[in-house]
């Protein structure tokens, strides 16, 4: 049985209330998975990505195109399990009090991390997709980040709680 977080009650919440905080998380899961597809390998992306590449730099060569296209896949990765970091410890929280949590940004962060073990699996059975332990390693860097933007974000909040007396 697990404990309640010090400080707070320990709530029972339904199944109406659970899917509230979790619904999110599972929708962005979906959406990560659907990324994860044949549309978006890097073959495909290159018609998303080039036109606007193009548009802004026009004069860019080559392998400028191959290390933008890189650059700007990679922050993909970081930005869609920042996000799924974010949903997660929002889902933990339940709409308890503004807290921070170390076991809950834990708990966040091996969720993503898992999740991107997984969708990283997922991608080695795709066509023209790898699974890469690096994208792995930059999907869960994104988690951790969103953990500590949450932190910073409760401290700042408290800081400024603390001065309005």
């Amino acid at each position: 049985m697990s404990q309640a977080s010090p400080g707070l009650p320990r709530a029972r919440i339904g199944l109406d209330e659970r899917l509230r905080y979790w619904a999110p998380v599972l929708a962005w899961m979906l959406v990560i998975s659907m990324f994860s597809g044949q549309p978006f390998s890097a073959a495909n992306t290159n018609n998303y990505i080039d036109p606007i590449l193009r548009f802004f730099f026009p004069d860019i060569t080559a392998a400028g195109f191959v290390l933008a296209h890189s650059i700007i896949r990679k922050l993909a990765h970081f930005i869609e399990f920042f996000v799924l970091g974010w949903l997660v410890y929002w889902a933990l929280r339940r709409g308890r009090a503004p807290q921070w949590y170390a076991h809950w940004a834990l708990q966040a962060t091996l969720f993503a991390l898992v999740f991107a073990l997984l969708d990283e699996l997922h991608q080695a059975f795709v066509p023209n997709r790898t699974g890469s332990l690096l994208d792995s390693g930059i999907d869960t860097a994104g988690a951790v980040t969103a953990q500590l933007a949450r932190y910073g974000w409760y401290r700042w909040a408290s800081a400024r709680l603390n001065r309005r007396g």
